[in-house]
């Protein structure tokens, strides 16, 4: 063990040890300053009794669930602020001028607007956070060799490539600090935010010890806050040696006069291998249903966080599981193959094996069922039964000798349980009821994601057709899937533009309509070109229209909510 391990494990020790001998010769008041030993006797006693281990998980919680609705938002908003001025113009000054005020002193105001409970407590973390995280996403865009963007540029990279191949690489190092610095943030808000609104978690154990003067206690709680600090710093410095290994290397090349090549680490390589599989830029395609069922449900007056957070997390694993299992099938069936025109796969490039996969879907359908009977145990039976159909219909949708995508039931399968299905899920665990106008929100949702197969099925439509992979493409011919593909985009807006109209939606759901524009010139592509690589780009530009439509539209929700709480 290095010197410096040593001096980071005596170091405490030896500061215990002052402590504990200044105490017992007087030079410390015991009635202020309890010695260690009895510290950490009464450590074991609140074990032992579970109020220690209580409180630990309530604080733990409230840090986990606030921390990533802050996070995930905020780096897309950095990075979205570091590529374009434009956004870096409207934003910036708001983020810049919250950041300083002390997020403690935003409490009164969240109580005012959510009450005392656990929203509240969560409202604060995002708030404190946020905008620590975007602000250091910002400036780790911002240093990114402008090079970098040229030579992506240059070579081809739509802008949505150079940020995931450039910004993000680039700005990581400044990412992870940010989540790092917000993490221990988060530890500290939360705690002090129970101290002001105590009901259970650690703040509220050292409220209800100092009412009582009892010291050990809160000498207590306070050691396991500063343990949980030091291991979230730890697990952070772990992940930056995985994510950021560069970092390493480079004290290594000043070290050494002539270094070997470093290895990719093998934890880095495990989560960027089977990140890849999974396909995560299909994600919004479940992403987006959640949440506009937790806003439908929001607008209605119920919203659970940590279910919410539950729910998202459950339908993004099933999502995995059902990618996953969909290159298996279509690997085995002969219908994927390396010659394939479609995504990077892990299969094609040999970088997993094909029991990996199957395996790596068993493992992602068995935690999302897992969540969701954590879900059907909080919310009742229906929610059970929508797991189960999503769970099967994810599965023999490539599975089975009938299986859904080579019998021509793929854009009904994908417009069912991936539109009307996640939509009411989400709002069931919310509100425990599925009313009609939460069906029919669904449906332009619906619509869209049926349109991403579609598009899909038409650029493969003539070599599906060759390995007896039956769609609805090949089925209606080249013609007729064209007009199937503009009333799946066509359908989603004059749905939403009727919903609003009789008065199923308020006025800001119209939000989607600023990307019409777009709509109407994917379907004078899809009409123009026959060929397989200009329909490969409808393809994923109408998975962008999916993305653009439902976060307008979740959006406009989100607007109305807000307006509805000011006025």
């Amino acid at each position: 063990m290095s010197r410096e391990r040593w001096l980071t494990l005596i170091s405490p020790l030896m500061l215990l040890a002052l402590w504990e001998a200044l105490a017992r010769v007087g030079a410390l008041d015991p009635r202020f300053f309890s010695m260690p030993s009895e510290i950490f006797a009464r450590l074991v006693v609140l074990l032992q009794d579970g109020t220690l281990l209580t409180n630990t998980a309530i604080t733990l919680r409230r840090v986990a669930v606030g921390f990533v609705l802050a996070t995930v938002p905020a780096i897309l908003l950095g990075v979205v602020m570091g590529v374009s001025s434009v956004a870096r113009a409207i934003f910036m000054p708001l983020v810049a001028a919250i950041y300083p005020i002390p997020k403690i002193a935003l409490v009164p105001m969240v109580v005012l607007l959510l009450g005392i409970g656990e929203p509240a407590k969560y409202a604060v973390v995002v708030i404190s956070v946020f905008f620590l995280v975007a602000l250091n996403t910002v400036a780790g865009v911002r240093n990114v060799d402008l090079r970098y963007f040229d030579i992506a540029r240059n070579n081809g990279a739509s802008k949505w490539d150079m940020i995931w191949t450039v910004a993000l690489p680039g700005a990581l190092p400044s990412i992870l600090t940010g989540v790092n610095l917000g993490l221990g943030f988060a530890l500290t808000v939360i705690v002090g935010t129970e101290l002001l609104l105590p009901q259970g978690g650690l703040g509220a154990m050292i409220w209800s010890a100092y009412q009582v003067y009892d010291i050990p206690t809160i000498f207590a709680a306070l050691i396991v806050v500063a343990l949980l600090g030091f291991a979230a710093n730890w697990l952070m410095g772990e992940l930056e040696r995985q994510l950021v290994p560069w970092r390493v290397a480079d004290a290594s090349l000043r070290a050494l006069t002539t270094p070997s090549p470093r290895k990719e680490p093998r934890i880095r390589r495990f989560v960027r291998v089977w990140w890849m599989a999974t396909r995560p830029f299909s994600f919004t395609a479940s992403l987006v249903p959640v949440t506009l069922g937790a806003v439908l449900a929001a607008y209605d007056g119920y919203f659970d966080p940590w279910l919410f957070a539950l729910t998202l997390v459950g339908s993004v694993l099933i999502h995995a599981g059902t990618n996953l299992a969909n290159d298996y099938f279509d690997w085995k069936k002969g219908a994927d193959t390396p010659e394939s025109l479609g995504p990077n796969r892990a299969l094609q490039e040999g970088v997993l094996t094909p029991q990996q996969v199957f395996v790596g879907a068993l493992v992602c359908f068995g935690v999302g069922s897992l969540i969701g009977l954590y879900l059907v145990a909080m919310r009742g039976v229906f929610i059970l039964m929508l797991g189960i159909l999503s769970v099967l219909a994810g599965w023999f949708y490539t599975a089975g000798p009938k299986a859904f995508a080579y019998i021509g039931l793929g854009e009904i399968v994908v417009f069912v349980f991936m539109g009307p299905v996640m939509v009411i899920g989400s709002y069931y665990v919310q509100a425990q009821a599925a009313p009609l106008h939460v069906v029919l929100l669904s449906l332009p949702i619906g619509f869209l994601v049926a349109a991403i197969l579609h598009a899909n099925n038409m650029r493969d439509l003539e070599g599906d057709l060759a390995k007896n992979k039956r769609t609805l493409a090949n089925i209606l011919g080249r013609q007729a899937s064209k007009w199937e593909y503009l009333v799946l985009v066509g359908g989603s807006f004059v749905v939403l533009i009727a919903l609003v109209v009789i008065g199923y939606a308020p006025l800001l759901a119209l939000l989607p309509l600023l990307v019409l524009p777009m709509g109407i010139s994917l379907v004078q592509r899809a009409f123009a070109t026959d060929e397989p690589r200009k329909l490969n780009r409808v393809l994923r530009a109408t998975a962008s229209l999916h993305g653009w439509f439902g976060w307008l539209m979740i959006l406009g929700f989100v607007g109305a909510i807000v307006g509805r709480l000011v006025y």
